[in-house]
């Protein structure tokens, strides 16, 4: 027999063995593999918890979507089975209720009144250090602690900047994800003290789709107003262009619309459209206008002329044409 020492609690271990004889040099096969298991240690650290919440239905409840991650500590600071989750109302601490979870989500149905949650992580040999927050009432307003917030990125990273107006704020919590996603689980975060800058890897996101990014101020455990931007890691041109619609052409002038590609087509901030016509045997010309326009009027047209027009629409990686339209001015 033979005690192993200097191991580390709550871990699994695999061990096998193998024999020499005194008259031998050649070592035996390794024996059948076991596992074993070190006492379970209480965990050390709180889970990393954060929180997402709906608008108020007409009822005046709304859920509130709470995520944690356990902290990815070495040696690890003790083995979770479980987690307890345990809210209030903040003027009511008597009316504190208690779910359990295996899952790092859940979903809590609240009315409007301003809430503590907490959740905990245990095991057999006892509960981690509560994590914390508050959840506002649905009529509270919070202020602006954040001036101007600003991303770009490098080679390797996605950099995001900001500005405080509060020097009294020193810890911030970074969200993002994706603008089409509707999971409201799929939210990334990441808490961020005594700094007003966050980098992370740029392989973690997707070229050519929106983000949504958020920056927190914490007051304690109080979440304060974010400040949003939106961003493309990288651009490339629409999938599509738009599809022009020219209604009733007059005689010299006609109203050409169009409506917005669809998000998941645009791959970039869509920053201009070129309106191209021209007449049949004739030159062509065009007309750019801000993305926020739907709609122009061409005018000096050719009375009673066929004129073929298409509309392209471009971000800051290029242009793509849209499917051409043809009309006919009037004669009178």
């Amino acid at each position: 027999s033979y005690n192993l020492t200097g191991l580390q609690d709550s871990t699994e271990y695999s061990i096998a063995v193998r024999c020499i004889s005194l008259v031998s040099i050649f070592w035996s096969e390794w024996s059948k593999v076991r596992t074993g298991s070190t006492e379970d240690k209480a965990p050390s650290e709180k889970v990393d918890l954060w929180r997402v919440i709906e608008s108020s239905n007409s009822a005046g409840s709304r859920f509130v979507h709470l995520l944690w991650k356990p902290l990815n500590n070495f040696p690890p600071s003790g083995r979770i089975v479980g987690y307890k989750i345990q809210y209030f109302p903040e003027n009511d601490a008597a009316l504190k209720m208690t779910n359990f979870s295996t899952s790092k989500k859940i979903s809590l149905l609240l009315n409007e009144e301003a809430y503590v949650v907490s959740v905990t992580a245990y095991n057999s040999a006892g509960n981690s250090p509560e994590a914390i927050l508050r959840i506002p009432s649905t009529n509270e307003k919070t202020s602006q602690a954040i001036e101007t917030l600003r991303t770009f990125t490098t080679n390797e990273e996605v950099v995001v900047e900001w500005i405080a107006s509060d020097p009294e704020v020193t810890e911030y919590v970074v969200e993002w994800y994706e603008e089409l996603e509707t999971d409201l689980f799929g939210r990334s975060w990441q808490y961020v003290s005594n700094s007003t800058s966050w980098k992370f890897n740029k392989k973690k996101f997707k070229p050519f789709t929106c983000y949504n990014i958020s920056v927190y101020p914490l007051y304690g455990n109080t979440v304060a107003a974010p400040y949003s931007v939106q961003t493309y890691i990288q651009e490339k041109e629409p999938s599509e262009g738009p599809v022009a619609d020219t209604g009733i052409p007059g005689k010299n002038e006609v109203t050409v619309k169009w409506t917005e590609i669809s998000k998941e087509k645009r791959n970039g901030f869509i920053s201009s459209y070129t309106i191209f016509y021209k007449p049949e045997d004739g030159k062509e010309l065009n007309e750019t206008v801000n993305s926020d326009v739907l709609q122009y009027r061409l005018k000096s047209l050719q009375a009673n002329t066929q004129y073929t027009v298409y509309i392209m629409a471009s971000n800051s990686a290029g242009g793509t044409i849209g499917e051409p339209k043809t009309f006919k001015t009037l004669k009178f």
